[in-house]
């Protein structure tokens, strides 16, 4: 008996560095095990996920000035990076000149629409790093409609 498995059309994903590669290898299974325990999921989905928001903050610090957003299924990765302050800021550091890479969820048409999400895929695959477009696939933005006001005005 042969069995064949349908699949449909590969997955683009650029053949590239790994995202993993830009944190350091202590700082990577950190994430992947918090990621793993805070979400409840597969440590190989916990470390993939980690890598696109890597990739995610990697070309935002590389394209200052540029809206690009994470993806919905990215989004809770770059939550779990930020509640580990000191490697955040090791990593704002070491790819961003010691510049806050700030997390504010608005919404705004340019979102809304899906313009900024097809705005990031090309700046994604252009970063030089491998994107899994599984990751990237539902063209949602992380920003509910109506988020709260920062109270520091967003600075």
């Amino acid at each position: 008996m042969t069995i064949t498995l349908d699949r449909s059309p590969a997955i683009e994903v650029s053949e590239t560095r790994d995202p993993a590669e830009l944190v350091s290898p202590e700082t990577f299974a950190k994430l992947v095990r918090y990621a793993t325990e805070h979400h409840h999921v597969h440590r190989f989905y916990a470390a993939e996920g980690v890598r696109q928001a890597l990739l995610f903050l990697k070309c935002v610090a590389d394209n200052p000035g540029v809206r690009i957003v994470p993806d919905v299924s990215v989004d809770p990765f770059w939550h779990d990076f930020l509640m580990h302050t000191q490697e955040y800021a090791e990593f704002e550091r070491e790819h961003n000149g010691g510049k806050r890479l700030h997390h504010v969820p608005i919404m705004l048409e340019d979102i809304s629409s899906g313009t900024a999400m097809e705005r990031t895929i090309p700046i994604l695959l252009a970063c030089g790093y491998a994107v899994d477009m599984q990751w990237w696939e539902t063209g949602e933005s992380c920003c509910p409609p109506n988020p709260p006001v920062p109270c520091n005005g967003g600075d």
